[in-house]
């Protein structure tokens, strides 16, 4: 049996009719901008990259030193200014850095044997342990050869010279030896007490940190910072 021509072209017009009224009460159940998805933003997407998550902390920096003073101060953010700079709408400019040599960039321990000053020929030579500390700080134990007692003492480096690279350790205003680096690791004595050693003396780099325990007790100097 035939359909009727007009009732063929009816139904299915009919059913799309009801398929479209069927999709806009399904769209009208959505929430208002369901189907906006925001855009992407590249320039925020690689600085959320770069910075991490929000609960993200870098590690601190530590330097090790002789006292508690010897931990970094964190470094100022670069956009913190005064009040003038900020209402002048200019950002603060951080404060250049100290150059320090890289002999000088890290704790380290010398140790070697030390002659007599000129002038002390009866002394016995020494054994003497030389740590400097980044901080300006130095501590040294000397141990005389003849077997007498060794004796600690501590106070700041100044930096003298570049090429080569040359440190006097004072103790307050005292002037206690002056000495320069000949190579990465070695140094060599120029003066103690105010005198030429009677032999070359040379301290070598030591791979342990000797912090001088002798001394952990006493208040360390205030040393310039660097």
């Amino acid at each position: 049996m035939t359909m009727p021509r007009a009732l063929s072209t009816t139904i299915p017009r009919l059913l799309s009719l009801a398929l479209l009224a069927l999709l806009a009460a399904c769209a009208q159940q959505r929430e208002p901008g369901f189907y906006d998805v925001p855009r992407g933003d590249t320039a925020s997407d690689a600085l959320h990259r770069a910075q991490g998550d929000a609960g993200t902390v870098a590690p601190a920096q530590l330097q090790f030193g002789f006292g508690a003073d010897s931990q970094k101060k964190p470094a100022p953010e670069s956009g913190a200014g005064t009040g003038a700079e900020k209402a002048a709408g200019q950002s603060a400019r951080p404060a250049a850095a100290v150059k320090i040599p890289s002999e000088l960039a890290e704790t380290r321990t010398y140790l070697g044997t030390v002659a007599c000053p000129a002038g002390q020929q009866a002394c016995p030579a020494r054994r003497m342990t030389l740590t400097l500390a980044p901080d300006g700080q130095w501590r040294a134990r000397s141990k005389p050869l003849d077997g007498t007692a060794a004796t600690a003492s501590m106070g700041c480096w100044h930096l003298v010279s570049t090429e080569p690279v040359g440190i006097v350790l004072q103790t307050g205003d005292q002037a206690r030896a002056k000495l320069e680096f000949i190579q990465t690791n070695v140094l060599r004595l120029t003066r103690l007490d105010g005198q030429a050693p009677l032999l070359e003396s040379r301290l070598t780099r030591q791979a342990d940190i000797d912090p001088i325990q002798e001394l952990a007790a006493q208040p360390a100097e205030a040393c310039a910072e660097r």
